[in-house]
């Protein structure tokens, strides 16, 4: 029974986080979602595999088909596997030539516990702006803090203009100067966290806990009253944060990417 409860929660998560991540094009397949997005972010340019189903059936056609569909819009075959996935499917993609990449963890706790743990003890130094929606500064800033090209703002500006749950955009400013920034997207009493960043020349003095701790009180407010986030697993600065805040791993996903030259082997 637990390991019911446990596969709907993971579910019902990765359904959340799917909505905060919204895709350019999102082509219901099979019970799947085939994501592109002009190749920009792994995210955005997978198979949602999330259908509900518990075992993988073996179909090979459904697989052959969304390997047809990256191909068609000049894009690596890529699927997204997590726990809440059909047991079976990673085995299947790896015998298929698929490489496992970038293991990640999605991590929980309660806004209040996260809002206790991240109290600020820095007096007045930093001061929190929070908007609604995301404009060219708080953009610029975000790809800046995150060593971008500019030219990915379209991408950027594009994909959280598809988000449409109440979402905050935080920035932590330090007298004149933006520090750190985040986002929270709240629907159906979680909220999610994404775009936590903080600027190379401040990080290591607490200002991700802040951004953590203006994000949660954001949440609770909008009746949000458990947290999510994902983070990559061999990210050990942001994993001590969250662990710091009270989050605890949930379960993990990773990606499988399709070498090309291996598209004619089967399961």
């Amino acid at each position: 029974m637990k390991a019911l409860q446990d596969r709907s929660m993971f579910r019902l998560l990765e359904r959340l986080a799917l909505r905060t991540w919204p895709a350019q094009l999102e082509q219901p397949y099979e019970g799947w979602i085939l994501r592109a997005s002009d190749g920009v972010t792994k995210r955005a340019n997978s198979v949602w595999t999330i259908d509900g189903s518990e075992h993988w059936a073996g179909d090979e056609k459904a697989i052959a088909d969304a390997e047809a569909f990256y191909l068609n819009h000049r894009l690596t075959p890529r699927f997204h596997i997590s726990d809440a996935s059909p047991s079976g499917l990673d085995e299947c993609l790896e015998r298929r030539g698929y490489v496992k990449e970038v293991p990640c963890l999605m991590m929980t706790t309660d806004a209040v516990r996260a809002i206790q743990r991240t109290e600020p003890v820095d007096g007045n130094s930093l001061h929190a702006v929070i908007q609604s929606s995301h404009d060219t500064a708080w953009l610029g800033h975000f790809l800046a803090m995150e060593g971008f090209a500019p030219e990915f703002g379209a991408f950027y500006d594009k994909l959280f203009s598809r988000i449409e749950a109440p979402t905050a955009y935080v920035s932590l400013r330090m007298r004149d100067q933006c520090v750190g920034v985040g986002t929270a997207v709240a629907e159906d009493g979680w909220s999610g966290f994404i775009n936590i960043v903080v600027h190379p020349h401040h990080r290591g003095h607490g200002i991700g806990k802040r951004i953590v701790h203006e994000l949660a009180r954001w949440s609770r407010d909008q009746g949000a009253d458990r947290l999510y986030l994902q983070v990559i697993a061999d990210n050990a600065p942001a994993i001590r944060l969250y662990s710091g805040a009270g989050y605890e791993r949930l379960f993990a996903y990773h990606y499988r990417t399709k070498l090309i030259d291996t598209l004619a082997e089967n399961c």
